[in-house]
């Protein structure tokens, strides 16, 4: 608002204090454009961090497959012999009708397994004569029995497996149970 010019004041002097009062537009029109540039600035840099990181997981899936592939790919190179011993055992008890060498030809491919296996840090779970433990064993029956303790592992029905210290499958198995003691509850036993 303008103020109205007293008898003292000379127009030049009204001039002078009205624009002390009035906003500068130039200086507010520059703050503005300064902004807008510095939030362009951050677009652009949030943008390209985006695409950044897309482009990164989108490497790092690529990789983990080539990595499962080259792995498959050993593991299935290190199993092929182990098919051909199998083949081998076959074709030796077909044409010789002989028990015996098919025998060999699966305890060779046996040990060919577990060797693959060992290589791999993989080793069965120690089971039989050791306490149930629900963490490496599962058990799928109970058996009433006085030569063991109760809880303690007496058959594997099928053997875990562990990789380091992982469980790859866990060991299925018959868990000893003590029988239950007879009651004479109700019943005159005299001798």
């Amino acid at each position: 608002m303008e103020r109205a010019m007293t008898d003292r004041e000379t127009p030049v002097e009204q001039e002078q204090t009205s624009e002390t009062h009035a906003p500068d537009a130039e200086p507010l029109q520059a703050r503005i454009a300064e902004l807008e540039q510095a939030y362009e600035e951050q677009k652009n840099l949030y943008l390209r961090t985006l695409a950044d990181f897309q482009n990164y997981r989108r490497r790092q899936h690529e990789e983990m497959e080539r990595q499962r592939g080259l792995l498959l790919e050993s593991v299935m190179t290190e199993l092929l012999p182990i098919l051909d011993n199998f083949e081998r055992a076959l074709q030796a008890a077909e044409a010789t009708r002989e028990l015996e060498p098919l025998i060999e030809g699966v305890r060779m491919t046996e040990r060919q397994v577990k060797a693959v296996l060992a290589r791999y840090d993989i080793h069965p779970i120690v089971a039989i004569g050791q306490p149930f433990d629900p963490n490496l064993h599962e058990a799928i029956q109970r058996v009433e029995t006085t030569d063991y303790e109760d809880g303690v592992v007496i058959d594997e029905v099928e053997r875990g497996y562990r990789m380091g210290e992982r469980i790859l499958r866990p060991s299925r198995v018959i868990v000893a149970k003590r029988p239950s003691e007879p009651t004479t509850q109700g019943l005159d036993v005299q001798a």
